[in-house]
């Protein structure tokens, strides 16, 4: 699978008949339908795109401009990970990802909604540092207690069960890029184990359900994109291969 992002002025690749997906390879919410996918082991292609410069096919698919989006029948697309996630998990039952009983489901959208305090303050120390508040690295933090503390209380290895589920798939994307901040001067962000003890057992525990470890990147990848994103180029396709091989020295000018 090649990694280059396509953009404005790029044609859009041919419909092939199956599942295509349309992504950003460092977007967490993109990464979320990733997983579901691979953990429900669907045919499908990916599509990634640059959203500074978004190819103009990308509005068809998703009206925001935003990703992931969903192509089901050729053009025809649905967007939005939360959106796509639970179709997919209806769509294709063979694999669930979410309990039977409707109050469990209820629970595990309250564990996501809460932990949005998390993320949000994630971005603005990653992205937008000048902007922190006093009170980023204390909401943070209480996402973070707040998540270990439904951890012990639910006894299992991963939050859906002992194998991990929708729930799991939706939080992990965002603490796989909490690695990622004491690397770009954040420290005040670790995820301690001294802290975090089970929580971070946990994560690696994540690491290693083989629908993350096909499209896991490590921290310093992530504090890579960040810090070139803050240097007003991000480096979207740093992972993409096929650029690399390909590319022949320039001749010297004479």
């Amino acid at each position: 699978m090649s990694e280059k992002h396509l953009q404005t002025g790029d044609v859009l690749p041919p419909y092939s008949g199956k599942l295509r997906l349309f992504a950003m390879r460092f977007c967490p919410y993109a990464e979320r339908t990733v997983l579901v996918m691979n953990a429900k082991n669907l045919q499908y292609e990916t599509v990634f795109v640059n959203l500074d410069h978004k190819p103009e096919w990308l509005s068809n698919f998703s009206p925001k401009g935003t990703v992931p989006a969903l192509e089901y029948e050729e053009g025809k697309a649905i967007f939005d990970s939360n959106i796509i996630n639970v179709y997919l998990d209806e769509k294709y039952p063979e694999v669930p990802l979410q309990s039977s009983d409707p109050l469990r489901r209820a629970e595990d959208k309250i564990i996501v909604e809460l932990f949005a305090g998390a993320q949000s303050a994630f971005y603005t120390a990653a992205y937008n540092p000048s902007a922190l508040q006093p009170n980023s690295v204390e909401t943070y933090h209480k996402g973070l207690e707040a998540l270990q503390l439904k951890l012990k209380e639910r006894g299992t290895k991963f939050l859906h069960a002992d194998t991990p589920g929708l729930v799991d798939f939706t939080l992990f994307p965002f603490l796989e890029r909490f690695e990622a901040l004491p690397l770009v001067g954040k420290p005040e962000f670790e995820l301690s184990k001294t802290k975090y003890e089970l929580l971070v057992n946990y994560l690696e525990a994540m690491k290693q359900v083989p629908a993350i470890k096909a499209y896991y990147l490590d921290p310093q990848t992530h504090a890579k994109f960040i810090e070139s994103r803050n240097k007003g180029d991000a480096n979207y396709n740093m992972l993409d291969t096929s650029a690399v091989c390909c590319m022949r020295p320039r001749k010297k000018k004479e």
